[in-house]
């Protein structure tokens, strides 16, 4: 195979399918990602980023820490491989036998794990965040509160992220991209109508992600019924095929393990820094993910069930060019993000959250994150696509390996650039630590595949910067002309809208002249996609 083979976008039809699904889930996930802004609006109204933000933030992040362990990560990464291969080679009944078995062991194991986490709580934040909030009288104990209160929410996210797996192996993914935009109603309309039913509007916003958690489980199943796929449960865990899944898991649990820990060890940090730092770095991160989110997960993840049935037929050359294929989409779309957040962050986080308890400090504190978080959109979303590649050959040993050198490296760099950087300096190591894990993944990956074409993704990279340039000097001028201050919160939206329209319209320009032809390509498949229904 020549090298620039693996440049090459997928055939034709594996080209439309990961298109059709990306598309789908950036809908999906695109209403979601917005009403996860209202969500954090409606947040930012009722805590700001005062004591009680900080002690909810804790309260929703340390739960969601694991979810990488029996949820998204490293459950997913080991069963989706291996589902999709029962769905190709094995009877309905040997797929429905390990379906039923891998269920009721995941149960037990997250109930179990739940019960001694609520148990755990008191010494855990007492041990490891008390320092700083000690400070502020009751924020220890409102901290604990929330923790204990969330915890259920694993077990419930746990079994929709198996049903989600499920669906997925069988190409389909709208279920589950929507699945987020009924968590974010749950919470928005948890915290408004029960704020005032509470010493604490912070208890309201938990109720909101409990009952958000039940609707994110309860939605798929119907669409789990119109499947052939059933399960039920079964106690019989010595099958070998529920085996194979928890031999793939442990490393990555191993490497979920140490991906929390470094999470964990951030959010410890912060929370010894200056009042409002943790939820400040909640805040940057959401704007962050609403970008991962509407385009770079839909890749990673629509990605991995074609990924698994090339491993399966030993197809390395289709694997390499779906590789090539995603991280170009991803490339021509996190590029433009990263400068416009940049250069827009400010403006934009002050007509998104700037009211309430929200102030123009707490603004300030926010966009001094996020203007480090927006540097690692690329890298974030290529280790997630090259992660999945491994995952995809069953191999989460290599990933494990990986993150356990950028966890140390992210430590190191929170130690290092919070003294001088505050808050900002984890956002920075965040985004270090990601770009020495994209490159330990892309040398790892080329090792086992040879060749991944990288003169031909360099030099198409290297187009999309360039019209990544023009496109911010386009910005720079909006604001150097007119500057985004305003009295009226209506006019600095309309300010907004001109400048994201502004950005749209001479970063596309510029590609199209550079000849970076990933619109085009998208473009096409959408009108192949129309002359079939006509």
């Amino acid at each position: 195979m020549r090298a620039d083979d693996a440049t090459r976008p997928p055939d034709g039809s594996r080209e439309r399918r990961i298109l059709k699904s990306a598309t789908v889930m950036t809908a999906m996930t695109l209403i979601s990602r917005v009403l996860g802004l209202v969500r954090e609006q409606v947040r930012a109204v009722y805590l700001g980023t005062g004591s009680a933000s900080d002690a909810f933030g804790l309260a929703s992040t340390i739960p969601n820490l694991f979810r990488r362990l029996f949820a998204e990560g490293a459950m997913t990464a080991a069963f989706v491989p291996i589902f999709t291969e029962h769905l190709a080679i094995r009877s309905p009944d040997e797929t429905r036998r390990f379906l039923s078995r891998f269920v009721t062991l995941l149960t037990f194991a997250v109930t179990a794990f739940t019960v001694l986490a609520i148990l755990v709580t008191p010494w855990l934040i007492d041990s490891f965040f008390a320092s700083e909030f000690k400070n502020v009288p009751g924020k220890v104990e409102l901290t604990i509160a929330l923790t204990e209160l969330m915890w259920p929410y694993l077990v419930l996210v746990s079994l929709a992220a198996v049903i989600q797996g499920v669906l997925n192996a069988q190409h389909i993914f709208g279920p589950s991209a929507f699945a987020p935009v009924l968590m974010n109603l749950a919470i928005i309309v948890g915290a408004v109508a029960f704020a005032d039913s509470f010493a604490d509007p912070a208890y309201a916003l938990v109720v909101g992600f409990l009952a958000g958690g039940v609707l994110q489980l309860l939605f798929q199943i119907p669409y789990l019924f119109k499947t052939p796929v059933r399960f039920g449960f079964d106690f019989n865990w010595r099958d070998p095929a529920v085996r194979r899944v928890l031999r793939v898991m442990v490393p990555g649990i191993f490497a979920a393990g140490i991906y929390q820990f470094n999470v964990f060890t951030a959010q410890l940090i912060a929370a010894g820094l200056a009042e409002g730092s943790v939820s400040s770095l909640q805040y940057s991160l959401r704007l962050q993910e609403l970008v991962l989110g509407l385009f770079v997960v839909s890749i990673a993840q629509v990605i991995l069930p074609t990924l698994s049935e090339s491993t399966a037929l030993g197809d390395d050359a289709a694997v390499k060019r779906t590789v090539s294929y995603a991280v170009r989409l991803i490339a021509f779309i996190t590029l433009p993000a990263s400068a416009a957040l940049v250069l827009l962050g400010e403006p934009i986080i002050e007509g998104l959250f700037q009211f309430g308890a929200f102030t123009v400090e707490s603004t300030h504190k926010t966009a001094f994150a996020l203007d480090f978080h927006a540097a690692g959109l690329f890298f974030i979303g290529q280790a997630r696509v090259l992660t999945q590649v491994f995952f995809a050959y069953k191999d989460l040993r290599t990933p494990t390996l990986i993150s356990l050198a950028d966890a140390v490296l992210n430590i190191v760099l929170c130690l290092l650039l919070s003294g001088p950087l505050g808050h900002g300096g984890i956002a920075l190591a965040s985004t270090l630590a990601a770009v020495g894990n994209s490159v330990l993944l892309h040398v790892f990956l080329a090792r086992r595949l040879g060749s991944l074409g990288m003169r031909d993704l360099l030099a198409k990279a290297a187009r999309i910067a360039g019209a990544t340039v023009i496109m911010a000097l386009a910005l720079m001028a909006l604001i150097a002309l007119v500057p985004p201050h305003f009295a009226s919160r209506l006019m600095l939206f309309a300010w907004i809208g001109l400048a994201l329209g502004l950005a749209v319209a001479s970063y596309l320009g510029a590609a199209s002249l550079l000849g970076v032809n990933e619109l085009a390509m998208l473009f096409g498949a959408l009108r192949r996609r129309l002359s079939r229904k006509r």
